[in-house]
């Protein structure tokens, strides 16, 4: 178990040092990428066409960040078993250490960019308050959503090559049917319950009115999205834990 551990902080590292080798900025690129992306959100969509919603600069700016990290996990651990094939044929060690470390990586990510995220709180005049701890509760929730979808994807990769394609279409189908730069409240209620069966829906909505509007959200919804991210973790755990001992076969 010791050992384990051990190799899960340095694949973890390794990943997160690997993101920005070479690049003249470095580490940087971490905090400015999402900003950059922010940037051209906020001027499309509040200065060109302008919603109705309270604090729109940081309810984009959360809603961003906790999307970008979502589809940076996922992506970096569909590709995370054919990155490491060299490795996986030579030495044995549970697999499933690679994609942990991989999107812990990615979750590395994004504790820095909620360090950032309050820092622009305080810079939009808006005051911290207790109930924002609880906000690292939907960042785990995140992490177990984007790990489970994470083991599913890498071991599927390995066998078909057309997921990583196929994932990348998703991933930009779900940035815009997610409310991330738009409000719940445009979404006739009709659509209201598909748009929950995206996990990231929830995470992204109740991170919101934890945060922004210092309530606590409904029970009801918190437990549909326990069950759902549950649900993502256990079918991506199974289907893992079923191809993963023939991986090394198929690198």
């Amino acid at each position: 178990m010791k050992n384990n551990l051990h190799l899960l902080w340095v694949l973890t590292k390794t990943d997160f040092k690997m993101r920005y080798h070479g690049s003249v900025l470095g580490y940087l690129w971490a905090l400015l990428k999402p900003f950059l992306i922010f940037g051209v959100l906020y001027v499309v969509f509040s200065v060109l066409m302008r919603w109705d919603v309270e604090n729109y600069q940081l309810y984009l700016l959360l809603g961003l960040m906790l999307w970008n990290f979502f589809a940076e996990a996922t992506m970096a651990g569909l590709s995370s078993l054919l990155s490491k094939g060299e490795i996986i044929k030579k030495v044995y060690f549970p697999r499933i250490l690679i994609v942990i470390a991989s999107t812990l990586s990615a979750f590395m990510n994004l504790v820095l960019n909620m360090v950032i995220f309050l820092f622009f709180c305080l810079l939009n005049g808006f005051d911290l308050h207790f109930m924002m701890v609880f906000l690292l509760l939907y960042l785990i929730v995140a992490y177990v959503l984007a790990l489970g979808v994470s083991l599913l994807l890498s071991v599927l990769q390995v066998k078909y090559r057309d997921i990583s394609q196929i994932w990348e279409v998703l991933l930009q189908a779900g940035f815009f049917l997610t409310p991330i730069f738009y409000p719940l409240t445009l979404v006739p209620d009709k659509y209201m319950f598909y748009m929950f069966l995206n996990p990231m829906t929830g995470v992204i909505q109740y991170s919101r009115i934890l945060v922004l509007d210092r309530q606590f959200p409904s029970m009801q919804g918190v437990g549909f999205l326990l069950i759902g991210v549950l649900l993502v973790f256990a079918l991506g755990w199974f289907v893992f834990r079923k191809m993963s001992p023939n991986i090394a076969e198929k690198l």
